[in-house]
């Protein structure tokens, strides 16, 4: 059976278990516990390169979302929850079912007006806007994230890391502000990561040794969003048995700004960020280096309809910005100059058939391959420049 046709019997056995799960909960009618879920089914088409699977002058099916999501107050001040996944898309992530992740909320201090509280476990990661509700089809802007900052190529490494969170918030006349700081240990146990980070896969592995994560919001009266998220990583990389580079270590950093402004029909957003990152020990075939990129996205959504929206969305992503156009590193290396960037416009529309399924399109032009999946497209030569895509989603939620 092939891997596409596992995905789809995969889908329909966990849609089938969430819509059990659903009406077993509402039969308890404990409030304090609760069962929620989604199932996601996605089509993707391209031209030149491929994407979550074989998409290239084809239709990949290899993007499916499964989730069912648990939540359980057993005190009023303690909230325990987590998520089962199961996630296809392509050769970038093959994992299937896994605990996305399981995590315990104690408020130890409320008032009227200002809360405080610890988070622990396998935690959700703040990062960005979107990163902590990424996972569920319908609290996405697009079928796809933006890519300069919600690479997919780095999911694992963004979601969910064992670790803890002090988090605490506070209401007045001049809107909400809230506060979140903690230390988690990420996973970069990925093939997607180490492309990301290194290049390609490699015979050895990395491995997370802390990641410090704040974040700091306010919701205005204006009915308007200012966020600021700070991520400070470091990783070890242990060579394999058989490997040119030595034992080495990978220091990334961040600060994304967020703004966003909601109006009666339409919501703007944009994020910025400039992701650091200092490579020492590996060897003279991969020196020491350091290199700041540059990522942002401009995004806008109307909702023309109850039912409709649209979105329209410009995406940028430079993995230097010193070196935006690529050819220092083409000179360098003699890699494909494209792959150092990738900018993105992206066009969706969304419908909400019901209120539990919701019908996705959307289509991108993309010039750049600096985001493009490497598990999907090994080859760096075989990559092309200019490329389009088009992606089709159904998704359900009870």
């Amino acid at each position: 059976m092939t891997a596409s046709r596992l995905s789809g019997w995969n889908s329909l056995l966990l849609g089938g278990l969430l819509a059990v799960s659903g009406a077993w909960a509402d039969d308890r009618g404990d409030t304090r516990f609760r069962l929620q879920g989604f199932a996601a089914q996605g089509l993707i088409g391209s031209t030149h390169n491929n994407f979550f699977g074989d998409s290239r002058d084809s239709v990949s099916t290899e993007f499916t979302d499964d989730g069912l999501h648990g939540t359980w107050q057993p005190h009023a001040d303690l909230r325990l929850s987590g998520q089962a996944l199961y996630r296809r898309a392509g050769e970038s992530d093959q994992d299937g079912l896994r605990l996305d992740y399981a995590q315990a909320d104690w408020q130890f201090h409320q008032t009227e007006v200002t809360r405080l509280g610890l988070k622990l476990g396998k935690v959700k990661l703040p990062y960005g806007l979107y990163n902590e509700t990424r996972d569920v089809p319908f609290t996405r802007p697009g079928i796809l994230l933006p890519q300069s900052v919600y690479v997919d190529n780095g999911r694992s490494l963004l979601l969910a890391a064992p670790g803890f969170f002090v988090h605490g918030a506070t209401t007045q006349k001049y809107g909400t502000t809230e506060f979140l700081f903690g230390w988690v240990r990420p996973d970069f146990d990925s093939e997607s990561v180490e492309y990301g980070f290194l290049g390609t896969a490699r015979p050895g592995h990395l491995k997370g040794q802390g990641a410090l994560g704040a974040r700091l919001r306010w919701d205005t009266p204006a009915d308007s969003s200012l966020i600021l998220t700070y991520a400070d990583v470091r990783t070890d990389y242990s060579p394999g048995g058989v490997d040119s580079l030595q034992a080495g270590e990978v220091r990334f950093r961040n600060l994304i700004v967020t703004a966003q402004q909601r109006f009666d029909t339409l919501t703007f957003t944009t994020e910025y960020g400039e992701p650091r990152g200092r490579f020492s020990g590996f060897g003279a075939v991969f020196p020491d280096n350091s290199r700041t990129a540059q990522a942002y996205y401009l995004q806008g959504e109307w909702r023309f309809h109850p039912d409709w929206e649209l979105m329209l969305r410009h995406d940028v992503f430079y993995r230097d910005k010193e070196d935006k156009s690529g050819n220092q590193f083409h000179a360098l290396t003699g890699l494909p100059a494209h792959g150092m960037f990738a900018r993105d416009w992206s066009l969706g529309l969304r419908w909400d058939a019901t209120p539990s399924l919701m019908l996705r399109a959307e289509v991108h032009h993309v010039d750049g391959t600096g985001w493009l999946p490497g598990p999907d497209n090994p080859d760096f030569l075989s990559r092309e420049r200019n490329w389009n895509m088009w992606l089709l989603q159904g998704a359900y939620r009870f």
